[in-house]
């Protein structure tokens, strides 16, 4: 997940630009990426790639001398009503029949350039994952990491979790060969092996319905896990129940197959305090976020949620960590002036989207983004380039694929999200005249076996912003 320092450093330059700048910014940040435009050059993603949507849901540079003049610097300023109209046009298709919500927000002014229902809460899908990503980051700035230790006391060695469901089996393995070597320092010559999952409460979420870890859908939130508690390494394949306890099985081989003995049972129990300890940390909190937009990882979006509770020192249960999220998401859209009656439904149940019962409003994500996309939120500002490349990249690499819809492909940025029912798109674009705009899609109330159509649907409407 993590980022080259050079890459990092031209991302950032190229959205700190977006407020002084608003040409330059364009021009910048197409180059490098942290905007979809023009200058952005398909190439083969080494990335993540998308997986199966749940049914709740590297490119080249340009030399900066090969760019003549500013993309789309003359073009005629693009209508209000005309957008409107042209993004309208698409509720009449049968997947659609009239049921189309969406909100586009000029970054530059903040003024509403087109909308339809645009204050009615409606399910989010894994849209809500920005919110949730937006809620972390105004709480951390991203620099933080994960710290999983191991204490050695008494012939105990105590595996203790700090909240990263991200470990790799090799991470656990040098884990367990410091805490070997810390034993046998000790004088020990067999060890029981314990296991503390305090650090968060966690659990499973009974929001989630149909869509939770039975179906593969997402991992149970705990203070630790290995792999995400993927048990076979995809995406959206059987997930572990126990991700804790889980961890600290493989844990006990990993420090039994060092030589060293291990007696007993694996069990749970508070870790000593002040005990001699080694550790492994995670990879920042930044990395954590663009991971879990580019493939829209419910695991990890619900364990951001958690660390949200905990950083505002409320439970962090699965009701505490939704909870946490909305109350954040309600103190930043009073920052931004959202209108009341945008969020007098909005609700929400999780962190990840998962859930039936999350209500929306597209005004709320549009506003986020376009003030984002404006410079005005500089901790915010990495969800930009986070987010997919309509046709390049994370969910959105097979979309943007058909006759009507492909010349839009690298010129759109935007977070899916699919519930049955439900599809969503959210993120930020470019018009052809050069204004960036943060925007919401919403098709809902359709028969889940037009899925794809609907798909297809938010994409025709989300097109309508970037094309001639």
């Amino acid at each position: 997940m993590a980022l080259r320092a050079s890459e990092r450093i031209w991302r950032t330059t190229a959205i700190v630009m977006c407020a002084a700048v608003p040409t330059s910014f364009y021009v910048l940040g197409d180059l490098t990426d942290a905007f979809p435009g023009v200058l952005t050059v398909r190439t083969v993603e080494e990335g993540p790639k998308a997986g199966p949507r749940a049914v709740a849901e590297e490119w080249e540079r340009l030399a900066p001398e090969d760019v003549l003049t500013p993309p789309s610097s003359a073009t005629t300023p693009v209508e209000s009503a005309d957008l409107e109209e042209r993004m309208s046009s698409w509720v009449s298709l049968p997947v659609v029949d009239d049921r189309l919500a969406f909100s586009v927000v000029d970054a530059g002014t903040g003024d509403v350039l087109a909308q339809r229902s645009a204050e009615t809460a409606l399910v989010p899908a894994s849209t809500l994952k920005l919110l949730t990503a937006a809620a972390a980051l105004r709480q951390y700035s991203g620099d933080e990491v994960l710290t999983t230790r191991a204490t050695v006391q008494g012939g105990v060695i105590t595996l203790v979790g700090g909240g990263d469901m991200t470990l790799s089996g090799e991470e656990l393995r040098d884990l367990a060969v410091q805490a070997v070597e810390l034993a046998e320092a000790q004088g020990e010559g067999s060890v029981e092996i314990a296991y503390d999952d305090s650090y968060l409460v966690g659990g499973h979420n009974e929001a989630w319905g149909n869509n939770g870890t039975a179906g593969g859908w997402v991992t149970p939130t705990a203070s630790l896990a290995v792999d995400g508690g993927w048990l076979d390494g995809q995406q959206y394949g059987p997930k572990s129940t126990d991700p804790a306890g889980d961890a600290a099985e493989r844990f006990a081989q990993l420090v039994g197959d060092t030589g060293l003995e291990v007696t007993g049972e694996v069990s749970e129990r508070p870790a000593p305090e002040a005990a001699p300890s080694v550790e492994i940390h995670s990879e920042p909190l930044a990395e954590i976020v663009r991971h879990t937009l580019l493939i829209s990882d419910n695991t990890t979006s619900e364990l951001l949620a958690h660390l949200v509770a905990l950083a505002r020192g409320e439970p962090t249960t699965p009701a505490g960590a939704a909870a946490a999220v909305e109350a954040e998401v309600r103190e930043l859209a009073a920052e931004l002036g959202v209108p009341d009656e945008a969020l007098g439904s909005l609700s929400l149940r999780d962190g990840s989207g998962l859930s039936r019962q999350n209500r929306v409003p597209p005004a709320l994500l549009s506003a986020v983004l376009a003030q984002v996309a404006s410079g005005g939120m500089p901790t915010l500002e990495q969800i930009l380039f986070d987010i997919p490349v309509a046709g390049l990249s994370g969910t959105l690499a097979e979309r943007f694929d058909d006759e009507d819809t492909d010349a839009a492909s690298g010129l759109v940025r935007g977070k899916t999200g699919y519930l049955g029912g439900a599809a969503t798109l959210a993120g930020v674009a470019v018009l052809p005249d050069g204004r960036t705009v943060g925007y919401s899609i919403v098709v809902h109330g359709f028969d889940g076996a037009d899925a794809e159509a609907a798909r297809a649907a938010v994409d025709h409407v989300a097109a309508e912003m970037v094309l001639p």
